[in-house]
């Protein structure tokens, strides 16, 4: 760029020892330096820009960061002023590279980024753009060369010269609006942005922490429209299902079909991260009064048994009928926890080999299986919890019962339950049982 200084040179009558060139773009440089002042290392944005002073792209640029204040995952201003046609601005040197050379490096090295460190990275942008969006800034510009790391592996976002004020639709970012290839679609379209835009870019940067490349849909010229990517091209099988869902979801060419806010995109990984969470919790435990596993909903999984007639509908119904007795005897006891897409040696079935019979989706299992509910015990839906928890590349279905004040009657029947068994009670028993439930607690 015109007007760069010479590692050696100082700045600010001293304060800024230049000590190399870290990057070199048309619109501005990007050095390395010392600041004696604060005895620290620095970076020092030199822009010779066609207008200089306040309505720079430096001195825009400038303005944002010092609106969006201190916060973690986002870069800080020290300093900035215009001198000699050129205009400078300092942030804290932030050395532990950017996104981009982490994902360069799993690459280099054969090794997919682990999942807890995307949910992490994930987790870390989605905090900065909650912060940047409640202030009405549109970064525009988000990818990962633009979000570098401090020496703790914290993630900031920096390079805001191309964004955007909501509540000043007239003040432009002097910078050029580039168009790039973590742009939305509206962007290349020549649309208006709003906070979505940048939830695609979001969904860009998740992408290629998972697979370790852009994504196929990336936009590189104004005027050409992404196209539509496949689900099926997030093939690793660690990696939750509700995660691929998300990016997938981020990444929807039309921004009304995208999370809302990044606030919801928060709630949504937290909620991905607990499910998995509570699952693994319940693997390391056996079956007991309070927790039971089931392999399928609807679906014989295993070998037939000897000399079993029963059609696949009577079957269905059976594995169906097993699901209402246990939920009734757990709602009829302590309450407890049936998981369905465990098999009895904790091996992960998942509820996808019930998709054939309930429309080859979660969606539709979990219709499937409110309807039963409906039909079977309907006085016990509001005592029930279902959770689909992703896990290794299956979905597992979680559903937590609560004790109810009154019996739950199946088929005008008891069950309850008794150690690591559902058991169905004679008429006496149930007598008994009823006489014993009504009596006050001294």
């Amino acid at each position: 760029m015109k007007g760069g200084v010479q590692p050696g040179e100082t700045l600010k009558g001293g304060r800024y020892e230049i000590e190399r060139l870290l990057r070199a773009a048309p619109s501005k440089d990007v050095y390395l330096a010392r600041d004696h002042v604060l005895d620290c290392a620095v970076v020092v944005d030199v822009s010779a820009d066609a207008v200089t002073g306040p309505g720079s792209a430096a001195a825009w640029e400038a303005r944002v960061l010092g609106r969006l204040g201190d916060h973690p995952n986002i870069g800080s201003v020290i300093d900035h002023w215009h001198e000699n046609e050129c205009s400078y601005m300092v942030s804290r040197h932030l050395p532990g590279g950017s996104l981009q050379d982490v994902i360069d490096a799993a690459n280099a090295a054969g090794e997919p980024l682990p999942v807890d460190r995307i949910f992490d990275y994930s987790e870390q942008l989605g905090r900065a753009l909650e912060h940047i969006h409640g202030q009405r800034i549109v970064h525009r510009d988000l990818q990962p060369r633009n979000v570098l790391l401090d020496g703790w592996g914290t993630l900031r976002l920096v390079d805001f010269d191309t964004a955007i004020s909501l509540d000043d639709p007239h003040v432009q970012p002097m910078a050029t609006g580039r168009i790039i290839e973590h742009s939305a679609p509206e962007i290349a379209a020549g649309a208006s942005a709003d906070e979505r835009a940048d939830l695609y870019s979001l969904g860009v940067i998740m992408f290629a922490l998972c697979e370790g490349h852009a994504h196929p849909t990336r936009t590189t010229e104004v005027g050409v429209p992404a196209r539509s990517v496949g689900r099926s091209e997030l093939e690793r099988s660690d990696l939750p299902q509700g995660l691929k869902t998300l990016v997938f979801d981020l990444l929807a060419p039309r921004r009304e079909d995208r999370p809302a806010s990044a606030a919801d995109v928060l709630r949504r990984l937290d909620a991905i991260l607990n499910a998995e969470k509570d699952l693994e919790a319940l693997l390391t435990s056996d079956e007991t009064t309070v927790l039971e596993f089931k392999s399928s909903l609807r679906t014989p999984v295993g070998p037939s048994r000897s000399g079993d007639a029963k059609t696949p509908t009577e079957l269905k119904k059976v594995l169906e009928q097993e699901v209402l007795k246990t939920l009734a005897a757990f709602l009829n006891t302590r309450g407890g926890t049936l998981v369905i897409g465990v098999d009895d040696s904790k091996e992960i079935v998942g509820i996808e080999v019930d998709y054939p019979s309930t429309r080859g989706s979660a969606d539709g299992w979990r219709r499937v299986f409110d309807n039963l509910i409906s039909q079977h015990i309907p006085e016990a839906l509001g005592s029930l919890d279902l959770q689909l928890a992703p896990y290794r590349g299956r979905t597992v279905a979680i559903i937590r019962c609560r004790v109810r004040g009154q019996p739950t009657w199946l088929d005008d029947e008891l069950f309850v339950r008794r150690t690591a068994s559902t058991e169905r009670l004679r008429t006496k028993q149930a007598w008994e049982w009823l006489q014993e439930r009504s009596r006050p607690a001294i």
